[in-house]
């Protein structure tokens, strides 16, 4: 009854397997007490192998050893028990500072809303509105060199008594245009004079500030694809186990909501499919007749590019040599701005489907290619606008440098208006056909590029352009954020080019590019109005001649310095002894990475002996 009754209980809390193995040991017992020999149930023990004595001793000298290392390393890291108190407080705040450098630190401007789109959206949306932040921040330094030094002091003495013997009534259209009263104020370049308050050369402070507002902004961009390469280069680039560090840091784990979640799955198999068409396009083998093909529509594809590069080129010509027969209607006077931002609108467009016909293995590749092509007719577009401005001055009462500063003030406003307008598809889309669709990043972050290239060449005319700069990129920003928030889906193909430095390397190319075009200006063309209205100047560029008049004998006397053997000599042997160092640095980093490399190897080695001797005596030497 006693066993029975053992055999059906149950115990609450108690496990299956528990209670299966209570019930084992209770029969073992009733059938040893039957044969009347009680024997109790013995443990196997575990496949251990025994330990020497040898072992144990060597075992116990590590732990010693450890032991004392751990005391001296104590005793020799505790620094502050040896300090006093004012070199504890220079110690703490010494840490503090390296702590703090080393953290990394988010700007605070619109990071609530960036993080916000990236929860809803992924990361590589989130990279328009950085970029867009990024743009701000540019605008906003190069504006206080101009506002500050250049602006505000023209503005302080200006003889507002001029704007009043204008016959013609302000109006907002003209605020628009930048004609009337305000082509006179000290918005534009001709409203600039020579000297301010009798000793502020404002013609040298403008220049200055033109080079040195260039000079800061494209090492700010410099030190950003500096950084953005730096970052790279800590990842892994493992070539062999390319999909497996795909999949395990393709997730974006910023995105919060399901709908996102859905779209990140689409495109980490989206990611899977360009990733292993990479990796077989390289085997991939086609035969001689389909690569002539292929050949052949890639070339026909460049051709008609190149045409329609050619025929904006010739519309722009046509239109801004219209615009001189000026006489105040709509079309003459906003044509060419409206020609040139219908073309960078619609041409671009018409580039993308080229792509179809010329067959590209990889999407990559297919990108790249779209991107340059949209890039360089964007640049030939506005240098052909530029040229044609300038070779199109036959009228020597105008100033020239003034209808220019009137044409790049139009250009803002029209393509600020435009990228706005551009966004309201997406609302379009949404509630007209019921449909997300996704964000065009590469094209509108070439948009972008395209927009503060006008900036840059136009401040040296219209000194307000950053400020106005500044405006468009917030109301930018503030509509996109709410309307691709609202309205768009998360991208469900990935790219690399949504990291910044592939867009800060185009905005390197651009900024160097309009620096070229502005230097020419300042160098070859005539100015006959603005800080060098006087009849001294012949360019912009004899502000420096003007400027060392009185300094030509201390100028003479160190440039003589200068080519002496007594400066000469020094400076060779200070740059020898420099390069020599850096060569001796170089090869000692190359000899300790060489060493740190045999070490590692026969570190590895050896634990793989090691456990490989252990796992042969577990096993009994088998």
């Amino acid at each position: 009854m006693a066993a029975t009754s053992l055999d059906k209980l149950e115990v609450p809390g108690m496990s299956v397997q528990a209670l299966t193995s209570a019930r084992t040991l209770t029969r073992q017992l009733r059938t040893a007490t039957r044969r009347k020999s009680v024997k109790r149930p013995t443990l196997r023990k575990p496949n251990v192998p025994d330990i020497t004595d040898e072992e144990e001793e060597e075992v116990d000298t590590f732990h010693a050893m450890e032991a004392g290392l751990s005391d001296q390393r104590i005793r020799r890291d505790n620094k502050r028990a040896q300090m006093g108190w004012f070199q504890l407080l220079i110690y703490d705040l010494t840490l503090a500072f390296e702590r703090w450098r080393n953290e990394r630190h988010e700007f605070p401007l619109f990071l609530k809303s960036i993080k916000a789109i990236q929860g809803e959206l992924g990361s590589s949306t989130a990279a328009l509105f950085l970029f867009v932040r990024y743009l701000l921040m540019v605008n906003i330094g190069s504006a206080i060199f101009w506002v500050g030094l250049v602006v505000i002091p023209q503005a302080i003495y200006f003889d507002y008594s001029v704007l009043g013997e204008d016959e013609e009534p302000f109006t907002g259209i003209q605020l628009f245009l930048g004609t009337g009263r305000v082509a006179k104020s000290w918005l534009f370049f001709s409203g600039y004079e020579e000297r301010v308050h009798e000793t502020y050369q404002m013609y040298v402070a403008y220049i200055i500030i033109h080079f040195v507002s260039f000079l800061a902004t494209f090492f700010v961009i410099l030190q950003t694809i500096g950084s953005d390469v730096v970052r790279e280069g800590m990842k892994s680039q493992d070539q062999v186990r390319s999909l497996a560090m795909n999949l395990f840091s393709s997730w974006d784990y910023s995105i919060s909501s399901h709908d996102a979640i859905q779209k990140q799955q689409k495109s980490t198999g989206s990611n899977f499919k360009d990733l292993l068409c990479e990796l077989s396009s390289a085997k991939k083998e086609r035969t001689v007749r389909e690569q002539r093909i292929i050949l052949a529509l890639r070339i026909l594809a460049w051709f008609i590019w190149m045409i329609l590069i050619g025929g904006a080129i010739t519309a722009i010509i046509f239109v801004v040599r219209r615009s001189d027969e000026a006489d105040g209607s709509f079309i003459n006077v906003y044509g060419p701005t409206i020609a040139l931002t219908a073309i960078n609108s619609a041409v671009p467009f018409l580039m993308q489907q080229l792509t179809l016909i010329e067959n590209y293995d990889i999407g990559r590749q297919e990108q790249y290619v779209t991107l340059f092509r949209v890039y360089c007719m964007r640049l030939v577009s506005l240098f052909t606008f530029i040229v044609t401005l300038i070779k199109s001055n036959d009228n020597a009462e105008i100033c020239p440098q003034l209808k220019w500063g009137q044409e790049f003030y139009k250009l803002i406003i029209i393509n600020t208006l435009t990228n706005c307008a551009t966004l309201s598809k997406y609302p379009a889309f949404y509630y007209l056909l019921n449909k997300k669709v996704e964000v065009d990043l590469p094209s509108t972050l070439m948009s972008l590029i395209y927009f503060q290239g006008c900036i840059w060449f136009g401040n040296l005319f219209c000194p307000l352009l950053s400020a106005m700069g500044i405006i468009s990129n917030l109301v930018y920003f503030l509509i996109a954020s709410t309307l691709i928030k609202s309205c768009c889906q998360p991208p469900t193909k990935r790219y690399n080019s949504n990291n910044s430095k592939f867009f800060n390397s185009f905005l390197a190319a651009t900024i160097i590019f309009m620096f070229g075009l502005t230097c020419y200006i300042i160098v070859e063309v005539q100015v006959n109005c603005g800080p060098w209205e006087s009849a001294k100047f012949s360019t912009m560029w004899d502000t420096w001649a003007e400027l060392s008049a009185g300094w030509e004998s201390e100028i003479t006397s160190g440039l003589t310095f200068v080519a002496s053997a007594a400066f000469v000599v020094p400076v060779v042997f200070v740059l020898s002894v420099v390069i020599w160092f850096c060569n001796i640095n170089n090869r000692k980093m190359t000899i300790k990475n060489d060493i740190m490399a045999a070490e590692l190897n026969a570190l590895r080695s050896e634990k793989a002996k090691f456990l490989k001797e252990k796992r042969l005596k577990s096993n009994g030497g088998r």
